[in-house]
């Protein structure tokens, strides 16, 4: 509880996870250091001061074994509603959002970003307390062009741009508005935040850390172990 809000943390893990190349396994499942990515991302939640409950969306097919195996409720008790996620990120979302009821603050994080810090979910929570909605983001390091059939047509000034991370923190009742009132608008937005901005919301950004890294190749499963290595001998 913050300041008399109720916390709820949305975790969507329901996407195809084809660039992974994992078979028939969910990329959340695979494991970093003998745990799935999916329970080293509820337990950044489960451990929050703020955070008081945790819906969790995986495939449909996934949803026993989630709740069996995964994510039981002894070990992660705030983690008491596993869900079936829907065909498109704002499908899994919004089922959640009706799910989190009279929630008044929401986190969206991504069930595949496992390395994300508490202080980056705590500021998520003060600025959406403050200022309605915000996202996690870092300064892009690389110069960014723009192209058309492989031709360079600009490049925007780096100053400007910043590579989007989870988590996305909202008034509840207002981001489910947003990509309600967006779908019926013919909008499919990437992001929770692009229906915000749709709507005339203004988004915040909040720091992130460059290591909130999202496990989405064989290489970045790679990486975050060996993040996660370095995280725990700093703790040890």
């Amino acid at each position: 509880m913050f300041d008399n809000h109720f916390i709820t943390a949305i975790i969507p893990a329901a996407g195809s996870g084809k660039r992974m190349n994992a078979g028939k396994v969910s990329k959340v499942y695979l494991k970093l250091l003998g745990k799935a990515v999916l329970q080293w991302t509820v337990e950044a939640f489960e451990k929050n001061e703020y955070v008081d409950r945790i819906i969790v969306a995986v495939r449909p097919e996934e949803v026993d074994y989630c709740r069996s195996e995964i994510i039981q409720k002894e070990k992660y008790p705030k983690a008491d509603t596993i869900i079936p996620g829907g065909k498109e990120r704002y499908d899994t979302v919004l089922e959640a959002l009706k799910c989190a009821g009279d929630s008044d603050l929401v986190l969206v994080h991504d069930g595949a970003r496992p390395l994300v810090d508490q202080e980056t979910i705590d500021e998520c929570v003060r600025t959406a307390a403050r200022k309605g909605c915000c996202i996690a983001a870092v300064p892009v390091k690389d110069t960014i062009k723009t192209a058309e059939e492989g031709v360079v047509t600009a490049t925007p000034d780096r100053k400007t741009l910043f590579a989007v991370h989870t988590p996305q923190a909202f008034v509840c009742r207002e981001i489910r508005e947003a990509i309600e009132k967006g779908l019926k608008d013919g909008f499919r937005g990437t992001d929770e935040a692009s229906f915000a901005e749709k709507q005339g919301k203004k988004v915040f950004i909040v720091d992130s850390k460059y290591d909130n890294i999202k496990v989405t190749t064989s290489d970045d499963l790679i990486i975050a172990e060996a993040l996660l290595k370095k995280r725990e001998e700093k703790q040890e």
